[in-house]
């Protein structure tokens, strides 16, 4: 059997998946603000532009850090770009 290759988000169009009604409804201090406090390591799997990392580092703070991975190594350069 062979298998078919799944969905993956392309590159060029990342930056809609950061638009007002998505922080809307997926809050991400709201979701994550219960869960990380300061000076943790979080991991962030399948990051895409950093919808989720960019906060995280916000709350895990100077003491802590995020790691994010992508099967696309392109949406991890980005959040890089946009967290430093």
């Amino acid at each position: 059997m062979s298998k078919k290759p799944g969905h993956v988000c392309p590159v060029e169009i990342a930056g809609m998946l950061d638009g007002k009604l998505r922080r809307w409804v997926h809050n991400p201090v709201k979701i994550l603000s219960p869960l990380i406090t300061e000076g943790m390591t979080v991991l962030d799997v399948g990051c895409g532009p950093g919808f989720f990392s960019i906060e995280m580092a916000r709350l895990v703070g100077a003491d802590g850090s995020v790691i994010a991975a992508d099967l696309q190594p392109d949406h991890c350069f980005d959040t890089g770009i946009a967290v430093t």
